[in-house]
């Protein structure tokens, strides 16, 4: 097998379409309720029980689990000991992430929701933590931050969505210099497809359309093994 299909095994378990996030996470569970899913072994396999329930920042940064469902004694796992899980039909991968801040670039490991099909390039959900790296403020105002995210962006909003390739580190869209770069950037990610890169170097694709170069080189790099 191709060693970069290797790295894929995962993904193509989920099925669902991840591209966008009506509901709000704060009136389908409860916190701390347990749920049906699954989580993703180091080794790709796949281990089906229940899942804690808790706001996204915080389940991007941990996640509770036990195999036997209805079980009080869950384990934690975080994003360097598992490669993801999934509870109502939506996949966190487990990545690395590149953050801008006012101090410079740091990378960190965070669990992050799949918003694209699966496929050599994902688009993934990592939620801004401003309390700790946009500015300094009361715990008090940083627990309502934290409880008022809601999966609700608009379809082609950047806010909050990285790029990966493949086993890579994720970089945030909306940053600064990946915008003002866009066509150098986005040339590691799709540079081998030809005909792709005459439409971003065109303007018929910009960063807006970036589902779309997402879907179209995902295609493409599985034509290439049919």
């Amino acid at each position: 097998m191709h060693s970069t299909m290797k790295s894929l095994v995962i993904l193509p378990l989920v099925l669902v379409s991840f591209n966008t996030f009506p509901q709000d996470w704060f009136t389908v569970h409860a916190q701390g309720e347990s749920i049906p899913g699954y989580v993703l072994g180091i080794a790709g396999d796949t281990i089906m029980g229940a899942v804690k329930y808790d706001y996204p920042v915080v389940m991007q940064k941990r996640v509770y689990f036990n195999p036997l469902q209805g079980s009080a004694d869950m384990k934690e796992y975080t994003p360097e000991n598992i490669r993801g899980y999934s509870i109502n039909e939506k996949l966190w991968v487990s990545t690395t992430v590149v953050m801008e801040t006012y101090n410079g670039q740091y990378k960190f490991k965070r669990f992050g929701i799949l918003e694209s099909d699966p496929g050599p390039i994902s688009l993934l959900r990592v939620f801004d933590e401003q309390d700790k790296l946009k500015k300094k403020i009361n715990s008090e105002e940083a627990e309502r931050m934290t409880k008022n995210i809601m999966l609700d962006y608009p379809e082609n909003s950047l806010k909050s969505l990285y790029i990966k390739k493949t086993d890579g580190e994720a970089e945030l869209l909306s940053a600064k210099s990946f915008r003002k770069s866009f066509i150098s950037k986005i040339r590691i990610y799709v540079g081998d497809f030809d005909d792709l890169m005459k439409k971003i170097e065109s303007k018929q694709y910009q960063i807006k359309d970036i589902r779309k170069i997402v879907t179209e080189y995902n295609n493409w790099f599985e034509s290439k093994f049919q």
